[in-house]
């Protein structure tokens, strides 16, 4: 009874910590829609309203050892706004969302070749339209999803690189130019594909292929060269000393018979 009590107790703590580790259930801006829909794994979004909108207000959904920055009534001005929302959790820091709130109609500029959004399969890289490297370690993907939205969406952008990690440095460029085809940025993206050496997985290859054992793989393989080396040592053993002391003579009888005959000269 007593283990049973410790084992709900640790799970009650693990997914108590889980759940506060990303506390912010929601964000809502009066009767406007976040695009895309909020998802805790996603860190921007954009908010259109129209030009005669000066004042919003940004509800936020929180825990209760939770305190957050940025919502509340927000002045617009004409334009493009750019909020955060920041989360704290016992003093520490753990999300910051960007909200990227257009007021009117907003006047793009032709020769911007920058990102507004990027995200990598739900990975958090920090993204800064400012920033164009970034590097990123992975053990379990084995394909990268990247989205993406232009600064200015009459900009071209186009996608290169190792989206399939097929090896142990990829690097994918994201490459955006100007409307007025004056001006291009190149984002890069270094992945570095890893294998994680876990308990109970032995990273042995075979010789046919790289296919990694787990250990009760290893105790089969194992089992089998020991049944075999056996199999091998029985039949020596046999062929050695059990044959050789119950061996019958073999009597060989000629096919014919050679007579002398002894000849007086």
């Amino acid at each position: 009874m007593k283990k049973l009590y410790l084992i709900l107790t640790l799970l009650i703590t693990f997914f108590s910590f889980t759940i506060n580790s990303k506390a912010i259930a929601n964000i809502t801006i009066n009767n406007n829609t976040l695009v895309p829909e909020f998802n805790k794994e996603m860190n921007v979004y954009n908010v259109f309203v129209n030009s005669n909108i000066e004042i919003i207000t940004i509800n936020i959904t929180k825990e209760e050892n939770e305190i957050v920055t940025g919502g509340g009534s927000i002045s617009l001005k004409k334009g493009l706004n750019i909020i955060e929302i920041i989360s704290y959790i016992n003093e520490t820091q753990e999300e910051k969302y960007t909200l990227n709130i257009t007021r009117g109609e907003y006047k793009q500029d032709k020769k911007d070749a920058t990102l507004r959004t990027l995200t990598v399969s739900g990975i958090d890289i920090n993204f800064d339209s400012n920033t164009y490297s970034y590097e990123i370690d992975t053990n379990t993907a084995k394909r990268l999803d990247i989205t993406y939205e232009a600064t200015n969406p009459n900009s071209k952008v186009k996608l290169k690189g190792d989206v399939d990690l097929l090896k142990k440095e990829n690097l994918i460029e994201i490459i955006v130019t100007s409307e007025d085809k004056k001006s291009t940025n190149t984002y890069t993206i270094k992945v570095n594909k890893t294998v994680e050496k876990n308990k109970g997985v032995e990273n042995k290859e075979s010789i046919f292929d790289t296919k990694q054992f787990t250990s009760f793989e290893l105790k089969l393989i194992i089992i089998g060269i020991i049944a075999g080396a056996l199999i091998i040592l029985g039949i020596l053993f046999y062929i050695l000393f059990i044959r050789t002391k119950y061996n019958y003579k073999i009597k060989y009888k000629p096919f014919f018979k050679i007579k002398c005959f002894n000849k007086k000269f």
